[in-house]
């Protein structure tokens, strides 16, 4: 069986080579660039990489078109900002060669905040679906959080896919402010308003990470991803609040957030 890995990339010039070097078991690699304004394609091209450049669609449509490019029988979807395990290499390459009922397979997805593997607080262990056959798995269509849906019997793989979301912290702040204010837009167009209760719960849901499903173990590093989370919520519904009030009009839910 032949494995396809798919990334899809914007601005990603800092992550892409650690990226596609984890990658390079894999008998194709696709990067799918949406018009990149620094050097991510000639590095993944550099890396043996098949290059297709695609103005953005936003993540869920995206992630389709890339699928539609990749010839494996097998598809790995992995983000620029992480890094294929050799654990999970080598899970990978065995589980495409039983026969076993899953179109799909869940991955463990482990972060790293502040120099800190977090290991509390929610966040692990937190499972994604990354690896699918070919043509058993659509998107989500919304411009954020990217959500794979397939049309079967779904696996689950135990070693670990590296995500590095904060190796600048300021951005990646900063790139959740954008993702907050592109999925109030869409959930604006799509009929949501601003929720009060929304607001309350992000305090909860800092407490209750923080607190209750012990974040504090994690320790800074834990406090500030737990913060990060419900600060999302908060600028989510104050962007809801300034669609409601007419102060703007949803313009940027189509633009990419890198």
């Amino acid at each position: 069986m032949t494995v396809s890995v798919v990334v899809l990339t914007r601005n990603e010039a800092a992550n892409i080579a650690r990226c596609l070097k984890s990658v390079q078991w894999a008998d194709e690699i696709v990067v799918v660039d949406a018009e990149s304004m620094d050097e991510t394609c000639k590095i993944a091209e550099r890396m043996g990489a098949r290059v297709i450049v695609h103005p953005w669609e936003g993540e869920g449509r995206q992630a389709d078109f890339a699928l539609a490019q990749a010839r494996g029988e097998w598809v790995l979807m992995v983000d620029a900002d992480e890094e294929v395990s050799p654990a999970l290499a080598s899970a990978i390459r065995e589980v495409v060669k039983r026969s076993e009922p899953f179109v799909a397979y869940k991955v463990l997805r482990v972060d790293r905040v502040l120099g800190r593997w977090l290991r509390h607080g929610g966040f692990y262990p937190h499972y994604e679906i990354r690896l699918f056959k070919q043509g058993h798995v659509r998107h989500d269509p919304r411009p954020v959080h990217r959500r794979a849906i397939p049309d079967g019997p779904v696996g689950k793989l135990d070693a670990p896919l590296w995500h590095y979301p904060a190796e600048d912290f300021a951005e990646w702040w900063l790139r959740n402010l954008r993702r907050a204010r592109i999925e109030a837009e869409w959930d604006f167009l799509n009929g949501k308003r601003f929720n009060p209760f929304a607001v309350l719960g992000a305090f909860w849901k800092f407490f209750r990470r923080f607190v209750l499903k012990g974040g504090f173990l994690d320790g800074w590093a834990g406090f500030f991803a737990c913060a990060e989370r419900a600060f999302y919520i908060l600028a989510k519904q104050a962007c809801l609040l300034e669609l409601q009030r007419g102060l703007r009009q949803p313009t940027e839910w189509q633009k990419p957030y890198k």
